[in-house]
């Protein structure tokens, strides 16, 4: 395992879990807006390892390695417009 990989799948596994508890847990009780501002950082920082990656590889590496860019982009869509959208249009209400 190159240290691509290592980065891969450290950066995978931790955004994965930031999403999950952005979205689908009460654990940052009351800070559902904090908890999406660090899960867009953390896949902010998903997204630029994976990329390097899919620069640097080939064959069916490259294609796994595309599905890790394209992912963490839709996840901070998720996270937007269920916790940062609704949040910034209830304080000008």
């Amino acid at each position: 395992m190159n240290k691509d990989t290592g980065w891969m799948i450290a950066s995978g596994v931790v955004g994965f879990l930031f999403f999950l508890i952005a979205n689908f847990t009460n654990f940052f009780a009351g800070a559902s807006v904090l908890a999406g501002c660090l899960q867009l950082c953390v896949n902010a920082f998903v997204f630029v390892v994976w990329a390097r990656a899919f620069m640097r590889s080939h064959g069916f590496k490259k294609f796994v390695a595309f599905f890790g860019v394209i992912v963490p982009v839709g996840m901070a869509g998720v996270t937007l417009w269920r916790i940062l959208i609704p949040a910034i249009t209830a304080s000008f209400v």
